[in-house]
């Protein structure tokens, strides 16, 4: 009796930690960049299964030796499966690290945020001037729950 008892709880132990651990993946989109200067808008569209999860989005450039500015004003308009809008301003500040000049900087663009609505989420990026040197844009939202609320 006692040994039946302890296997049954190993396996809910095993399946409390099957179902609470691990979990979320990574959804990453990137858009190359043809030409050399980024002026026109970037849609990056997620579509969103659970509504229960927070999430970290972030914005990634890659830029090559022609990026030369201090910082990279965008226009950020996000648009929800029910139609909702929501558009702001956001500053993406890339350090100059002379010889050590990484290539792709990833920036949080919102962080523990609750997608509440299941669908298509649709964000639109758009840099206010027109910026040298960037290669590439993308847009990554973390799947993984965040228990830091």
């Amino acid at each position: 009796m006692r040994q039946l008892i302890s296997t049954i709880l190993t396996l809910v132990a095993i399946v409390i930690f099957a179902s609470c651990g691990g979990g979320g993946s990574r959804s990453i989109e990137m858009h190359d960049r043809y030409g050399s200067v980024w002026f026109d808008t970037e849609e990056f569209v997620y579509d969103n299964s659970d509504t229960l999860y927070r999430r970290n989005i972030s914005i990634t450039v890659r830029y090559d030796g022609d990026y030369v500015s201090d910082s990279v004003p965008l226009k950020i308009l996000t648009v929800s499966p029910d139609s909702m809008v929501y558009e702001e301003d956001f500053t993406l500040h890339i350090p100059h690290l002379a010889d050590m000049r990484p290539d792709e900087h990833t920036f949080i663009y919102r962080s523990n945020v609750l997608l509440k609505r299941s669908g298509e989420y649709r964000f639109r990026i758009t840099p206010l001037e027109p910026i040298d040197g960037i290669a590439s844009v993308g847009l990554i939202v973390d799947e993984r729950p965040s228990f830091n609320e």
